[in-house]
């Protein structure tokens, strides 16, 4: 019942205007909602049995990005958008914990870059980008305020990855573990637009731990999705969307409140493609893992009060990347972009904003670059991906079950499904013509294989040890029984363990 009053209640107050607010300042609030592993197909307006009127809302007021691209997992994609460069330029690392991944420090994160603007940064989730180092953490990376994992996988309820709890806040442990986090971070929300001023341009950062496993939700969310109405991880996965929709309904309600929506530009995404089994990419082939269309391209849109009426309620074919977002919010900000130095790559990401107001709806990139020469795993070697004009190179084992796009969403299976074939050495698509990508060009379009070839070899000229930063040395992090002895001594928390 909760729950679906709180479905009500977005309806009703989205319309909420404050008045006698603060002036606005001159430059735009930018939002960023990242939803963990959350299928193409896995909203209202593309499945009904999906119950997002918050998305639908943000749709039906914004634009869809119809080809919006990631990495094929977590990390790397949440890199690139906060640094701005592809996956190869930052890392393309997604270990287990102890979490072995950190950003490159030298790199300016988009955060730190809008401080110099005045904004007022803010992020609440999962951060995935570093931890062993204090250096490493949200807060030192330009964000005023942080709260929420700082890995990855944790319990919904308990907030507990391995021997230890891992919810932090600012450069603590938080110890308001034990509720479901999506609640939590309402109530952190709420605090902080309770304590902004609206004068100030804002930056709020909210990277949702769900969808992402353990597939946990609230009874009340639950109860929204009949007990026969699907399997029943599939009913949880559901409502573990309806609570997403539910936190970004909720930070619009207050940009509202605050009279800030229309001076806003948010931008709504996931991290990659729904997990095997579990989320649906229909009509996409693959999953998340692999670099088919059904792990990179992903359900996203823009909304807020600085789309253009002209493009609301419309969808985008325009290409974009995540790491375009960097270079685009910073140029919004009246912020240079350049990052440029010694030890890292600039900036590969672009200015999409023509493709957001109509203006210039083709890709600026002459080549986008899903990921380089990558070992996933001793039987997934050398893998990658590159788009080029309407043809995208595949290299690689890709091995999916579940494959849905031999589902549609409504009645996507409960069970492991096809196997999709692998790209050893290589697929090469017409991802234009040929969305779903059913027909392999590599036997047939050599010409073209070629010069999609040259273009993906042609990134081994540049220095390997600049590509995939960001892995620590093993050696330094406690391992097992070690590990657990040491978060025994600091409240079984996980937190730094080097430089403190």
């Amino acid at each position: 019942m909760f729950a679906q009053l709180l479905l009500g209640l977005f309806s009703l107050s989205v319309c909420a205007v404050t008045v006698g607010a603060a002036a606005p300042p001159d430059k735009p609030h930018i939002v960023f909602v990242l939803v963990d592993d959350w299928g193409f197909a896995d909203a209202s307006f593309r499945n009904p049995a999906i119950k997002t009127p918050s998305f639908q809302y943000l749709v039906d007021n914004g634009l869809i990005l119809n080809r919006h691209y990631v990495f094929k997992y977590c990390s790397p994609s949440r890199a690139s958008f906060l640094t701005g460069r592809f996956p190869h330029h930052v890392h393309q690392w997604n270990p287990t914990p102890p979490g072995m991944v950190g950003t490159n420090i030298n790199m300016t994160m988009l955060p730190a870059k809008l401080k110099t603007a005045g904004y007022s940064t803010h992020m609440v989730g999962k951060w995935h980008q570093g931890l062993y180092d204090p250096a490493y953490l949200p807060v030192n990376r330009g964000f005023d305020t942080s709260s929420g994992f700082l890995q990855a996988g944790e319990g919904h309820f308990n907030q507990t990855i391995g021997c230890a709890v891992d919810f932090w806040k600012n450069h603590a442990p938080d110890t308001r573990n034990g509720t479901y986090d999506s609640y939590i971070y309402n109530k952190d929300l709420t605090t902080i637009f309770s304590k902004h001023d609206a004068s100030k341009p804002l930056f709020l950062y909210l990277p949702l731990h769900n969808v992402h496993a353990p597939i946990e939700a609230p009874q009340e969310w639950l109860d929204l999705y009949p007990v026969n109405s699907t399997c029943a991880t599939r009913r949880v996965l559901q409502a573990m969307v309806s609570v997403a929709d539910n936190v970004t309904g909720h930070v619009v309600n207050l940009l509202k409140e605050n009279d800030m929506w229309d001076n806003t530009i948010m931008v709504i995404s996931a991290d990659n493609g729904g997990a095997d089994c579990k989320g649906s990419n229909y009509p996409l082939k693959g999953s998340k893992h692999t670099f088919f269309e059904g792990g990179v391209r992903v359900i996203a849109f823009a909304s807020g009060g600085l789309i253009p009426a002209a493009r609301r309620g419309k969808s985008t074919d325009g290409f974009i990347h995540v790491a375009d977002w960097y270079t685009t919010f910073c140029k919004m900000a009246g912020v240079d972009h350049n990052d440029s130095g010694k030890g890292k790559f600039p900036v590969d990401g672009l200015d999409v904003w023509p493709i957001i107001t109509g203006e210039n709806e083709e890709t600026q990139h002459e080549e986008i670059v899903l990921g380089y020469d990558f070992d996933y795993s001793p039987s997934h070697t050398h893998q990658g991906a590159i788009i080029a004009g309407r043809h995208k190179l595949i290299v690689g084992n890709q091995y999916t079950h579940c494959n849905s796009l031999m589902w549609s969403p409504l009645d996507y299976p409960c069970s492991n499904g096809s196997v999709s074939e692998d790209c050893d050495p290589y697929c090469l698509y017409d991802i234009i013509n040929d969305p779903s990508e059913r027909n392999d060009l590599s036997k047939k379009e050599h010409a073209i294989l070629k010069d999609m070839l040259d273009r993906y070899n042609s990134y081994s000229k540049e220095p390997r040890s600049m590509q995939d930063q960001g892995i620590h040395n093993k050696d330094d992090i406690p391992k097992g029984k070690q590990l657990c002895e040491y978060f025994s001594t600091r409240g079984m928390y996980w937190q730094p363990w080097v430089n403190v």
